[in-house]
């Protein structure tokens, strides 16, 4: 078991891809067990993964984690709104794949001994283990480890949790690695589809070139079609709220206060302070790194307010400040030329965004709770009516879609459908707005009305009509090419085919317009030589044709190959197995997420 354990740790874990924060059990001590003991009931819970509670510290110390990792990332510094968005989705579902690993572990029955801890150790020691034994060229320095490792005096317990923690891991993907089997045939297969070239002619009869100018669909077939597909028609549970929205916008205030730091900082640099010294320090352009240089750009290239005063600049002149929707610049005129009769200026600039200020800040979230407060109470109407605010109401929307009149706010989706109707929430923010939201309705999974789908169906209709003429030609002439002597070429110039003959293809190449892997080149690869192929739809056509040559089976290369071909179909099976098993697992798991209500 140890020697397939330390094969197992040289490729990619598949269950680390997936259970990406496995340490969380060692750090914090989910009780795994459920509510029995030390229950959920002493903190704050954010869910349950079939009944193990989800603290709100866990969350948040994984969540932290990856927003570091992102920040650290970003040119910025910062996350969005969306970014942070996306890494509380992504530390959720981090919690959940590792919860549910742990579990499964625990139900296989998995364990781990004190031999196994000590080979593990001695043999494969952890990457983070490794980055403290390095030699003077920064490779993992194997003989001061197991120095260390023998070492009396040294205290190994933590090292040793984490290979109790990790060796089940390994265990768990040897064991759902070893479901997975490659047969001699299957690397056969794609052998040959990789490397067996196929001459070949064939007739393309086009779909959509069919004329169907003079054709309608009935509304006797309209509806028969709707009836009998009423299922593509489906449409998802869907949302309606009501809502408030409060602009977090800058005042005239916070104008004010911009304008007055930036002329302090432009009197600094005119009593011989340096600008590229100054822009590095309190410039929030891309530019600050670099002392605010810009290189040659064209007016194009920033406001025009900023390039209409840089145009009228001499080199070595500093502006007065230039105030734009975004914020106020200060810019120093380095040097111009010209390209391609167009001018160009190297400038440095110095930029100080306009937002608003902790002042304004505070007053909107005062508002924002005021509105909560009355609305909670009296509802949202006369909340908004007290404020001097309005009440807007979206069309219905989808889970985790954009929403008319707001855009994609997740927050927002996520209260509508994860509360009943007339619930209010609680004040939600973006970069832009605070929300006050009402559940207005809870719309169930339904079938659009049919006349919401009319022009969906009459195009599919007459798609059909036109896939239907064009088989008929293509059955025609497949029917000469069986019934007569004539040759492809001859039948094809009886009814002013074109026969195309492309250069020898495999089955993963492109074939004139049809992509790799078509229905077409698979028929081909298994279609024998002279035969005829009756018609198969590949990429909007039908096509006929038949196998004129192909390149001959290499045995012997075939026996060199094999063997990366089967670890590369293995990997490929490997992948789409633990893909099925978490979305197993996942679908059958009992997962509560109140970090809404929370």
């Amino acid at each position: 078991m140890m020697k397939q354990m330390r094969e197992n740790t040289k490729v990619i874990l598949w269950i680390v891809v997936i259970a990406f924060v496995v340490t969380i059990f060692a750090v914090w001590g989910l009780d795994l067990n459920g509510p029995g003991g030390q229950t959920a009931r002493q903190y704050n819970t954010l869910g349950e993964i079939n009944g193990t509670p989800v603290m709100r510290n866990q969350y948040q110390m994984v969540y932290e984690q990856l927003a570091s990792q992102m920040r650290a990332a970003s040119p910025s510094g910062q996350l969005s709104y969306a970014q942070q968005e996306l890494v509380h989705e992504q530390a959720w579902e981090n919690l959940v794949s590792s919860v549910l690993t742990e579990q499964e572990i625990r139900r296989l029955g998995i364990s781990v001994t004190d031999s196994e801890v000590e080979s593990f150790l001695r043999t494969s020691p952890p990457l983070e283990i490794q980055q403290y034994f390095v030699d003077d060229n920064g490779n993992f320095d194997f003989a001061a480890y197991q120095a260390a490792l023998n070492n009396p005096e040294a205290d190994w317990t933590a090292v040793e949790a984490l290979a109790r923690q990790r060796i089940p891991m390994i265990k768990l993907n040897y064991y759902l690695t070893s479901q997975v089997h490659v047969s001699p045939d299957e690397v056969r297969a794609i052998y040959e589809e990789e490397n067996t070239r196929i001459a070949a002619e064939y007739v393309s009869f086009t779909i959509s070139a069919e004329d169907i100018s003079g054709f309608a669909p009935s509304d006797e077939n309209v509806q028969a079609h709707y009836d009998e597909n009423s299922g593509d028609f489906l449409r998802s549970e869907r949302a309606v709220i009501d809502y408030v929205r409060i602009p977090i916008e800058p005042t005239d205030y916070d104008l004010d206060g911009l304008m007055y730091t930036i002329n302090t900082l432009n009197d600094q640099i005119a009593a011989g302070e340096d600008f590229a010294e100054m822009a590095r320090t309190y410039s929030q352009a891309a530019t600050s790194s670099v002392g605010g240089e810009t290189g040659f750009i064209t007016v194009a290239q920033r406001d025009s307010r900023v390039m209409t005063q840089v145009a009228i600049m001499n080199p070595g002149q500093v502006s007065q400040p230039i105030q734009t929707d975004d914020g106020i610049y200060l810019v120093k005129l380095l040097e111009t030329t010209e390209e391609d009769g167009e001018p160009r200026f190297n400038i440095q600039e110095l930029f100080l965004e306009l937002s608003a200020g902790r002042e304004t800040i505070d007053s909107l979230i005062a508002l924002a709770r005021d509105v909560y407060d009355i609305a909670a109470d009296k509802g949202l109407a006369t909340a908004a009516e007290k404020n001097g605010l309005t009440v807007e109401t979206t069309p219905p929307f989808q889970r985790n879609f954009p929403i008319a009149g707001l855009g994609f706010v997740p927050s927002v989706n996520r209260f509508a459908f994860n509360n009943d109707k007339d619930a209010t929430s609680n004040i939600i923010s973006d970069e832009d707005n605070y929300y006050i939201v009402r559940v207005a309705e809870r719309l169930p999974e339904s079938v659009q009305p049919l006349d919401e789908v009319r022009s969906i169906i009459e195009e599919r209709l007459k798609h059909e009509r036109q896939k239907s003429m064009a088989l008929h030609k293509a059955d025609g002439f497949h029917r000469k090419l069986m019934t007569t002597p004539a040759t492809f070429q001859e039948a094809a110039d009886d009814y002013g085919y074109e026969v195309r003959r492309p250069e020898p293809f495999r089955f993963i190449d492109l074939v004139d317009e049809m992509p790799a892997q078509s229905p077409f080149a698979y028929a081909a690869l298994h279609l024998n030589d002279d035969a005829l192929c009756p018609p198969v739809e590949s990429a909007g056509a039908w096509v006929v044709f038949q196998v004129t040559n192909r390149s001959p089976f290499d045995e012997e290369e075939f026996i060199n190959s094999a063997p990366a071909i089967s670890e590369r179909l293995h990997q490929e099976k490997v992948r789409a197995y633990v893909a099925y098993w978490y979305e197993t697992l996942r679908d059958k798991a009992d997962i509560v997420d109140n970090r809404e209500g929370v």
